[in-house]
């Protein structure tokens, strides 16, 4: 005869399965743009191979998580909606609705609007350029590590020396995923600070690079960031200067707007 759990015991079950599901859901979001196996969620989650499976399978019937034909784990359309319901709650998107166009116009670079998500970061609304570079690889709602593109670094910029180094620690892995050196990561923070700007040179493939700048919100706490992006080759030193004039006169003309913003960290 089976034993019947306890409430108690029921709830602790749970409970741990939904924070197994959100762990997926971030290992999945943060980790290769190849997507993610079975074996490489067991791995980094230390969980049973079945857990994994029985989990991977709710989400993907909620639409959460997408299994591809190499059977490896992207995230799902759900997320991408949940992800903009979320981002409406700044009004931040609509704020910097008409800076992103007209941003796009005047360079002819794709313009890439982004929120902190704990130790990521989240694009919530983009316009492509007259000029973009053909295979762009970020998407509204794909969410990427603090510090990996112009967004990224903008956002970590802002953040103290402590919030910093325990970030770039706890993340080591996925930045070099991602195409980056953590031990750089301290020098590239620390010139942004000095530029008040972000540029992040040649990640890729293809070879991108970005200007980004921080957007300061109430008491001039970042809310989010501004990024310009195109091929490297055709970032040149006159046309980051137009990049940068460009945004310029779009933070001023957001000016009061954006400290009406609240943080979301």
């Amino acid at each position: 005869m089976r034993t019947r759990q306890p409430p108690a015991a029921k709830a602790r079950d749970g409970t741990q399965a939904i924070v197994r599901a959100l762990d997926i859901l971030k290992q999945i979001g943060t980790g290769s743009r190849r997507g993610l196996r079975i074996t490489d969620l067991c791995e980094r989650l230390g969980i049973e191979r079945p857990t994994a499976y029985r989990i991977l399978s709710s989400l993907v019937a909620e639409g959460f998580v997408v299994r591809a034909e190499n059977k490896r784990y992207w995230l799902g359309d759900q997320i991408h909606h949940l992800g903009l319901i979320a981002a409406r709650r700044t009004n931040l998107r609509d704020i910097c609705e008409n800076a992103l166009t007209r941003i796009a116009a005047a360079t002819g670079d794709t313009v890439f609007l982004a929120v902190r998500q704990g130790d990521d970061v989240l694009v919530v609304d983009r316009r492509i350029g007259t000029t973009p570079a053909r295979a762009m690889p970020l998407d509204v709602g794909m969410p990427r590590p603090l510090g990996v593109g112009a967004t990224g670094l903008a956002i970590l910029a802002t953040l103290s020396e402590v919030e910093v180094g325990r970030f770039i620690k706890g993340n080591a892995q996925r930045l070099r995923e991602h195409g980056l050196r953590p031990e750089r990561l301290p020098q590239q923070v620390l010139k942004a600070r000095q530029n008040g700007y972000a540029y992040s040179r040649g990640y890729g493939p293809p070879r991108l690079s970005g200007i980004g700048v921080a957007l300061p919100g109430r008491n001039q706490a970042c809310v989010g960031a501004l990024s310009v992006t195109n091929l490297a080759s055709k970032m040149t030193a006159a046309h980051r200067g137009e990049i940068l004039d460009v945004l310029h006169d779009e933070l001023t003309r957001l000016g009061n707007r954006l400290r009406m913003v609240r943080t979301f960290t």
